[in-house]
């Protein structure tokens, strides 16, 4: 009989796995919030506070924010063009 010593179950088994993904998706939750409040003030010509939030932001947020901004001026463009505007 191949008989195995019992091992105690490691009370921290999966533990800094489930924190790895807790604080990761506080991180995109974070990072979508930052986004649009900087649309929102964006949206609504909040120069100062848009000047504030942009600042606020990581050169990795700032890159995020002018590509989404690139690609919603591009779409909103097509979207106009399609309308003949």
């Amino acid at each position: 009989m191949n008989a195995r010593p019992l091992q105690r179950p490691d009370p921290d088994g999966g533990v800094d796995q489930a924190l790895t993904g807790v604080l990761g998706a506080i991180g995109a939750a974070t990072r979508t919030l930052a986004l649009r409040k900087a649309l929102h003030l964006a949206y609504h010509g909040d120069r100062q506070q848009l000047t504030v939030c942009l600042e606020a932001m990581t050169p990795g947020q700032l890159a995020e924010v002018a590509a989404a901004a690139r690609l919603l001026s591009a779409e909103a463009d097509q979207a106009l063009a399609r309308r003949g505007r």
